[in-house]
């Protein structure tokens, strides 16, 4: 399982992390592929820590992806 684990976070951690780095237009453009990347991403980091044990890891990076979902939810421009 540790090897499952840290497979899903060698590729979650990078995969979450590049589009964190785009994050402003990500939200402001609405660009959903990269949030579907994002969320991808976040799901293989929270399943990595469920599979090792390690709640802290589950809740702390399970809580941003529900925090990014509403960011990007409430965060597209305003339509005119």
């Amino acid at each position: 399982m540790n090897r499952l684990a840290t497979a899903l976070q060698l590729v979650g951690y990078p995969t979450a992390i590049v589009v964190i780095s785009r994050w402003v237009p990500v939200v402001r453009e609405q660009r959903l592929r990269w949030f579907v990347a994002h969320e991808a991403g976040v799901g293989a980091i929270v399943l990595g820590w469920l599979l090792k044990g390690q709640a802290r890891g589950v809740v702390v990076n399970g809580t941003w992806g529900v925090v990014a979902a509403g960011w990007y939810a409430l965060g597209g421009r305003p339509r005119r």
